[in-house]
């Protein structure tokens, strides 16, 4: 038991070094044009940036969609919110709308603004259909959509067995020991 607290300590350790390596290209990818395509049969969305005319794959995350829920389509990114009412009450971090209802956002929290709430089981579903529509990431991959991506930005949503050019990210799972509400691991903000 105390090995596994210790592995997931260090894993939170070495993620927030590496969420905070990122802050620092969000400012030069902020002036970058992308497209994002989510393809929710394989929970994963593909980011592609335009360089030299052509649409090159740059970065893959591991999402939740809800199956049928999640409409299949292109559209552009509407509105962004820094936190964000979801269904429930439950609340949202990093929102950035697609269309109607549906949103980019973290997975979900209890209590609105409060980064120690978020829901540990639902955390642990990453890379499964698990959302009632919207598309659910990491609190790190919902901040770097919400810092890097225009209003205006692309997004196609599809289904195929395929996860895409750059494959499918590995999970990490949070353990059972961290009970039902906790800090995302991927949150260094």
């Amino acid at each position: 038991m105390k090995l596994k607290r210790l592995i997931a300590v260090l894993l939170v350790f070495a993620l927030s070094f590496s969420c905070i390596n990122l802050q620092t290209t969000d400012t030069q990818a902020a002036s970058k044009t992308y497209w994002i395509k989510v393809n929710k049969k394989a929970n994963v969305a593909t980011v592609y940036e335009k360089q030299s005319g052509k649409w090159v794959a740059v970065k893959a995350m591991l999402v939740s969609c809800g199956g049928s829920n999640t409409p299949s389509g292109t559209y552009n990114t509407k509105a962004k919110y820094r936190w964000h009412t979801l269904m429930g009450p439950s609340y949202g971090q990093y929102c950035t709308r697609i269309v109607d209802g549906i949103l980019f956002h973290s997975v979900w929290y209890y209590t609105n603004g409060n980064r120690k709430s978020q829901a540990v089981k639902e955390f642990n579903k990453l890379g499964s259909t698990a959302s009632h529509g919207c598309v659910r990431v990491s609190t790190a991959d919902a901040k770097w959509i919400y810092n890097n991506c225009k209003i205006g930005t692309k997004v196609t949503i599809y289904s195929s067995s395929d996860p895409g050019p750059l494959g499918k990210p590995a999970a990490y799972k949070m353990p059972s020991s961290a009970g039902t509400r906790n800090w995302d691991p991927t949150d260094a903000s």
